[in-house]
């Protein structure tokens, strides 16, 4: 994921960041070293440590962008694929680019085609290079 880093503390890792193609500011824990510097692009993979549990269903018309909430950061995309039985890993689109996501299955799962929102407390992000 392209992102553009808007404030880095050192204490605990935190990176803030928004989408390229997005509006909203996320916060992740920075994993790779040396932290980024601030007002720069990087390239990110993220993660959540958790699985999602819980989602509800969002407008077909709402942005798809990760957003600081006050639980942690509202993810908000478009389900682009859901895995078969025993495959708990959706593909979830935000902004232009494709989060992987592990959701606990029991009940009615996301379906492709819809737009989906949660909150997760924790995203941790991955940086690479191109």
């Amino acid at each position: 994921m392209h992102v553009f880093v808007n404030r880095v503390e050192e204490a605990g890792r935190r990176v803030t960041f928004r989408c390229r193609a997005g509006h909203g500011n996320a916060v992740a824990r920075w994993m790779g070293d040396p932290l980024p510097p601030q007002g720069t692009d990087a390239f990110i993979e993220l993660t959540l440590p958790a699985p999602v549990t819980e989602w509800v269903p969002a407008s077909p018309t709402a942005s798809q962008d990760m957003a600081i909430g006050p639980a942690g950061v509202v993810v908000t995309g478009e389900v682009l694929g859901v895995g078969g039985p025993g495959d708990p890993v959706v593909e979830l689109r935000v902004g232009t680019d494709v989060l992987l996501v592990e959701v606990a299955r029991g009940g009615d799962g996301p379906e492709p085609g819809r737009r989906i929102s949660f909150v997760s407390p924790l995203i941790e992000a991955y940086p690479y290079e191109l």
